[in-house]
């Protein structure tokens, strides 16, 4: 049969006529649909070198025995330029390799033996915030206040009648407050930064386009060098609420009773949408159905729908899962 099925009753408008062999072509491009990906934390995962640390040249040698699994991508954990101080997630050069496991010669080379064996590379994206080893971070810290380079993070005066407090009642998800006091120059207490996670990591400042653009130049280099999409990590907290309004619910921005997770001012915003619309834009000028996956915490669940629209993100991770009771 050629033609796909079809609406017979009367009245009724028939379902487009789609031939079997286009439809084929369309699942095939579509590889994420069906795919198996296989996750790699490069640390761990083998030791060429002998150093006692995982690198990409030890990923690359396993790549033979990787395809004999029949998994269509693999998803290397963070490999950039970093202190280590949350596995690889504080990012201090989103376009290069950490010399701990090698070189972009080595990535390079990993992703061109990839391809010769089928195999996709998915590359972790951490755009919510970045080390504060990285240029920017420094250059905002040795910044005024009020200055391009601190409109790249977010920065705040105090609380309190000399600014001792934090800028509001936001927590970590490490534990403490969300925000650390800088020091000025002259050695007095200065204004407060954005960190939802380590106080190591400040978060950007998404309302400002000098940081979109500088996240679509890091989406073009990997892009560039053959990548086959990106995971982007804590998908969901780029936009913050104007205004940053204290928050009586869960610092992880979940549920709770009375604080319902998609109220949650750190988390889920609109705004976000139009980022990754962006986003897919990029990648659509790119060959090979490159992939954007959202690593997002959304509640209720029926909203996560809003992230997988024709012109957003292809898939997005499904947490409601982890906290499904099991029954055999």
């Amino acid at each position: 049969m050629d033609n796909a099925l079809r609406d017979p009753s009367p009245g009724t408008e028939k379902l487009q006529l789609v031939p079997v062999h286009e439809a084929s072509a369309e699942r095939d491009r579509q590889w994420w649909r069906s795919s198996v990906i296989y996750q790699i934390y490069p640390r761990s995962f083998r030791d060429l070198n002998g150093d006692g640390i995982g690198d990409l040249p030890g990923i690359t040698a396993e790549l033979p025995a990787l395809a004999e699994l029949d998994i269509d991508a693999i998803w290397l954990s963070p490999f950039y330029v970093s202190p280590q101080k949350d596995a690889g997630y504080d990012v201090a050069d989103y376009c290069d390799v950490d010399p701990l496991f090698g070189t972009l010669d080595d990535f390079d080379t990993l992703t061109a033996t990839a391809k010769k064996h089928g195999i996709r590379v998915i590359v972790d994206l951490v755009p919510n915030h970045c080390s504060d080893a990285h240029p920017l971070f420094q250059a905002a810290l040795a910044a005024p206040e009020n200055s391009p380079a601190r409109d790249m993070f977010i920065f705040r005066d105090g609380t309190g009648e000399h600014g001792e407090n934090p800028p509001n009642n936001w927590q970590s998800h490490f534990g403490g407050p969300a925000w650390t006091r800088t020091t000025n120059p002259d050695g007095t207490p200065g204004q407060w930064y954005l960190h939802l996670f380590d106080s190591t990591q400040p978060d950007f400042n998404w309302d400002n386009p000098a940081v979109h653009d500088e996240f679509e130049r890091i989406l073009r280099f990997w892009l560039d060098r053959g990548v086959g999409g990106f995971r982007v990590d804590v998908a969901h907290a780029l936009i913050k609420k104007t205004g940053l309004p204290d928050w009586g619910g869960r610092a992880d921005g979940a549920s709770s009773e009375g604080f319902p997770g998609e109220a949650a001012p750190m988390f889920g915003q609109a705004g976000i949408h139009d980022i990754y619309r962006s986003w897919r834009k990029i990648l659509d000028e790119y060959d090979g159905d490159r992939v954007l996956c959202a690593e997002a915490t959304i509640d209720p669940l029926d909203r996560l729908t809003d992230w997988v629209r024709p012109d957003e993100m292809h898939q997005t991770f499904n947490f409601a899962y982890l906290h499904h009771p099991w029954n055999a």
